[in-house]
């Protein structure tokens, strides 16, 4: 259990890590002002072009992000970390799962002399 919780906190670790180099590479992308609006336009308008202004900033961020060879390095780390946690996860349950039926063996409720099917 304590292999499968250590596995977890490494894909965590891993994916806040992979968060944080596409957040500084959002923050160091120059910030465009947007233009002043004149009186009389409407605040949806405003709001339309501040969204879409923030999503191609993000946007631009991302593909930054994907390019720099760091990224893809960060991005296998945590591909790995997760292929682990999985796993590690899958291994623990199968042991329950065999602990168990041997149990109800031993117990007498599996109904046969054999060995239990998983």
């Amino acid at each position: 259990m304590g292999d499968s919780r250590q596995a977890w906190d490494k894909v965590g670790e891993d994916l806040t890590e992979l968060g944080q180099h596409v957040k500084r590479h959002y923050q160091e992308r120059p910030e465009k002002p947007s233009p002043v609006q004149p009186e009389g336009r409407r605040k949806v308008d405003e709001a339309w072009r501040q969204l879409m202004a923030s999503l191609d900033n993000a946007f631009t961020a991302l593909g930054d992000a994907v390019r720099d060879p760091e990224f893809g390095q960060r991005s296998k780390q945590a591909a790995a970390s997760l292929t682990d946690a999985l796993s590690v996860t899958f291994s623990d349950v199968s042991e329950r799962i065999k602990a168990r039926q041997e149990g109800r063996q031993d117990k007498g409720e599996g109904g046969g002399s054999g060995p239990a099917s998983a």
